[in-house]
């Protein structure tokens, strides 16, 4: 886990998770980038990774370019100035897919990505705020960090920009990071990075932003998929001379009590948001695993053999697991989806969703109930969890 150094974790949760910014020094001693600037750069080149390059060409004059590059590209930028973002690197190379274990503090399922930028001297993508918690991890090189609350709204946004770039900027705190701070950000705050050498490589781990619409939007399709609303609406009583054509207080009262009934079913909303929450977005769904195909599917009992010989299994990095209580029984929630159990124990479900791999060990204490290693197998012949190399 990262260290908070001044104050503990109970104190981060609750006076600075999602109301107030923290600076964090040496918060991950030691560390070195398991990614270099040069694999940054390979990954760009890549068509189903996404990648954008920004370089400042004036004080408020941004060029933004989208990848996939080539290698024209690199030798076309300028020797300052500019910066390359990769996004969900941790779906891409699993020793940035650990360092998630380092923010295990919070739920896994609330993490979006980790997205990796390398920044020449000057490089920067302009002073923005964000909808999302983040926290910015220096990987490499030093990055100066200005921040500020004030402005950050969307008609501060420069217009004819493709950025999303704040108008007014007006700097209320001044930081240099080194290698093994860390800024947590909390949303719409105001930040502005600009790399103080041309070593500078920041890791972004960007936690998920929900609007209400969003929630408003699923749940709706929730309730069509599970056909779990079909109370009809009923009138208010009708005053004697009412106007025809009018939709009055009573009626939309109404509509709105039904509504708000629904709402009240603490089930029903617990098992919607277990599905919204791991819920995958549109590039990692494309990014999921192949199955196994039917010829590549050994029957369960040499799988079982398998597990008793290989070191453990892991999840596939793109892959969103949870569980939830409900009614006293354990669901397993996998990329948006109430998963079948198959009558695997509650414990194994938990164990199963807190952590990133299961051990020889873990599996060989588990393996006597026929359910839980049928719901391995079934995770397995999707490859959303695989044999540990």
């Amino acid at each position: 886990m990262i260290k908070f150094q001044d104050i503990d974790l109970a104190t981060f949760l609750k006076d600075y998770w999602q109301q107030k910014p923290l600076v964090i020094r040496n918060a991950l001693p030691n560390f070195e980038s398991p990614v270099s600037p040069e694999e940054l750069a390979g990954l760009s080149l890549e068509d189903e990774v996404e990648s954008r390059i920004v370089i400042q060409k004036g004080e408020q004059d941004y060029q933004l370019l989208k990848g996939p590059f080539d290698e024209n590209t690199y030798q076309t930028l300028p020797e300052q100035d500019w910066t390359l973002l990769i996004q969900g690197v941790d779906r891409l190379i699993p020793e940035v897919t650990d360092l998630l274990n380092d923010f295990d503090f919070l739920p896994r399922w609330r993490i979006d990505d980790i997205m990796i930028s390398y920044a020449t001297k000057g490089g920067n993508v302009g002073p923005h705020f964000d909808h999302y918690d983040v926290f910015l991890l220096q990987a490499a090189g030093s990055r100066q960090w200005l921040l500020t609350a004030q402005d950050c709204l969307e008609s501060n946004y420069i217009q004819g920009v493709d950025l999303r770039l704040m108008q007014t900027f007006k700097v209320e705190e001044d930081y240099v990071f080194e290698k093994g701070d860390i800024l947590y950000l909390p949303p719409k705050w105001g930040h502005h990075g600009i790399a103080l050498d041309d070593q500078c490589m920041t890791y972004s781990i960007g936690y998920r932003s929900y609007r209400g619409q969003e929630l408003w939007d699923s749940f709706g399709d929730h309730l069509s998929e599970m056909a779990g609303f079909k109370t009809l609406y009923r009138d208010p009583i009708w005053p004697v001379g009412l106007n025809p054509g009018e939709i009055t207080d009573a009626a939309a009262e109404q509509a709105q009590a039904l509504l708000a009934n629904i709402l009240t079913d603490k089930t029903l909303l617990k098992t919607w948001f277990g599905r919204f929450a791991t819920q995958l977005d549109s590039v990692a769904a494309q990014q999921l695993p192949e199955p196994l195909t039917e010829e590549e599917t050994p029957d369960i009992e040499d799988f079982m053999g398998a597990l008793q010989v290989e070191p453990g299994l892991i999840k596939d990095p793109v892959c969103r697991f949870a569980f939830a209580k409900v009614d006293q029984n354990t669901l397993l929630y996998v990329n948006g989806a109430i998963w079948d159990s198959f009558g695997a124990t509650d414990a194994f479900i938990t164990l199963l969703a807190n952590q990133s791999f299961l051990t020889q060990e873990q599996i060989m204490l588990n393996g006597d109930d026929e359910g839980n290693i049928k719901l391995l197998f079934d995770l397995w012949k999707l490859q959303y969890i695989v044999f540990i190399e």
